[in-house]
């Protein structure tokens, strides 16, 4: 299959049908059609041929989504860059991946200055919204696509590259996860075949593209619904453009969607329309989903997990996030292989263990990476014997759903005991101080590692160290608890997929010291 050919079937069976929703533009999927086969006449014409490089550095937009399918009907593949890195993290992705071809987004004008002057290998830089960007030698995007001729479809696909999807780096360099037409168009028809998406779907883009999130694009196009793009995720801005474009489904993480929940003006808005909210990146907290439920009831819930190596291989679908699936505990579990993957838990020999039982998720089926980008050895390292291992922590219940239980290197050590820093942080939530949460080991002379819980409180709440170490007392087992608690009145850092950075928060107290994990 091929990612182009999606967006052939809407200009066939929905020409007229709203495509694209990007501030005060509006295009048809025939407009949308024929400016992406124009996008790939402009790329052909700065050297874009099979299995060019082409990088992108920028906000949601609708050039993103054209690029997403321009860059591949060119014969290329697309390098979306994470504009918040470090020049260094941004100079080595661009630079490990070969890109020949950078388009950007004029805001990040010094990025791509930066860039260049790094990088002999970028030929030509492309800006998207401005004419004079300031960089030397770059052209208008605008400029040069209205004067490109249309071309045909490359028509590549089956086990040709499509995308290179590039880790965010916090243990160690990036990674390029290699994903090829056939696993990005399995991941379609996963989602399509899970989810039962409709032709009226009006999808709400709020997470950034650069990430894994752009592939809701694919879903969307490939159902001919409608693309409302939001450049970043404001609570009141998503708040408004559900109410005013009647959006249906929303992808997001969970601390978006609270954010949209607890505004103080989410009243103002008629949010009724909204019949799907999918999430990520970890479970929804109960109170979200019963505050949620008794303020739209029409409002539907399902979980996807993955990561940049597999997007989806798990799902936790609507009928389980009702009421008595949150009292039964269900909505703790990442979800259970879709229908296209299977999925096991092994232990450090990679012999599947009892239900019940922790060691580590490994999955196997076609959403899986082609590989790493240049890096065979750590390729053959992490998919063993078609088994992709996830670094994940976890257990299957009887029934096939798998609960993550922590990242194997968030685990701690204390005592001789393993402690999972997720069942730790998921009491700690509870507290109804707790706005963020994340627990971590820190060294300890006594214990090897000691559990450290770091947390930030809610508008208008208060709670001492001493009072959250009590609660989590009352709850868990004495050497499950913080020993430490610290409070903090800035956020916690968090990746583009809305999860806290773990590895950064350790940095300062493994300072000069070894983990064993």
């Amino acid at each position: 299959m091929e990612l182009t050919q999606s967006l052939h079937r809407a200009v066939q069976v929905n020409p007229d049908g709203l495509a694209i929703v990007y501030g005060q533009l509006r295009r048809t999927w025939r407009e949308f059609h024929a400016t992406v086969a124009r996008t790939a006449g402009m790329l052909r014409h700065f050297g874009v041929r099979h299995d060019t490089k082409v990088a992108i550095v920028s906000t949601n937009s609708d050039r993103f989504v054209e690029c997403l399918y321009a860059v591949p009907w060119a014969g290329g593949v697309l390098v979306p860059v994470n504009f918040r890195l470090q020049i260094d993290e941004l100079a080595y992705i661009v630079d490990h991946s070969e890109a020949e071809i950078l388009v950007f987004e004029e805001q990040f004008r010094d990025i791509v200055t930066a860039l260049r002057a790094r990088i002999p290998r970028l030929r030509h830089a492309i800006v998207m919204d401005a004419d004079r960007s300031g960089v030397s030698a770059a052209v208008s995007y605008t400029a040069a696509a209205a004067a490109a001729e249309p071309i045909p479809d490359e028509r590549r696909g089956g086990d040709d590259l499509a995308v290179i999807f590039y880790t965010g780096g916090t243990t160690g360099v990036p990674k390029g996860g290699m994903h090829t037409h056939d696993s990005l168009f399995h991941f379609i028809l996963t989602f399509l075949v899970s989810e039962r998406v409709e032709q009226d779907l009006v999808h709400l883009h709020v997470t950034p593209m650069f990430h894994l999130s752009c592939l809701g694009v694919l879903v969307t196009t490939a159902v001919a619904g409608t693309h409302v793009i939001l450049p970043k995720f404001e609570p009141e801005d998503a708040l408004r453009a559900i109410d005013e474009h009647k959006v249906t489904c929303c992808l997001s993480v969970p601390v978006m969607f609270e954010r949209m929940l607890f505004h103080p003006n989410v009243g103002a808005y008629d949010l009724t329309s909204l019949r799907m909210l999918g999430y990520a990146a970890s479970p929804m907290p109960p109170r979200i989903l019963e505050e949620a439920r008794s303020r739209f009831p029409q409002l539907r819930f399902a979980q996807a997990y993955g990561m940049t190596e597999a997007p989806g291989p798990l799902y936790l679908g609507p009928e389980h996030h009702t009421q008595a699936a949150v009292d039964a505990g269900r909505t703790r579990a990442a979800g259970r292989a879709v229908p296209t993957c299977e999925a096991r838990i092994v232990d450090t020999t990679d012999h599947e263990v009892e239900r019940g039982t922790v060691g580590e998720i490994v999955i196997r089926g076609p959403v899986v990476m082609k590989g790493y980008w240049k890096n065979p050895d750590l390729t053959r390292e992490v998919i063993r014997d078609g088994w992709l291992h996830t670094g994940d922590a976890g257990y299957m219940d009887a029934a096939g759903f798998i609960y993550v239980t922590d990242r194997l290197k968030d685990m701690i050590i204390s005592g001789g005991e393993n402690v999972y820093s997720t069942e730790v942080e998921g009491v700690v939530s509870r507290h109804p101080a707790v706005a963020q949460c994340a627990v971590i080991g820190i060294p300890s002379e006594q214990w090897g590692e000691s559990v450290h819980a770091i947390v930030t409180l809610r508008d208008g709440t208060t709670a001492t160290p001493d009072e959250v170490a009590a609660f989590c007392r009352e709850r868990i087992a004495g050497y499950k608890c913080p020993r430490s608690v610290e409070v903090r009145t800035q956020p916690l850092p968090m990746n583009a997929a809305g999860k806290i950075l773990k590895a950064k928060l350790r940095e300062p107290y493994w300072a000069g010291r070894k983990r064993k994990i």
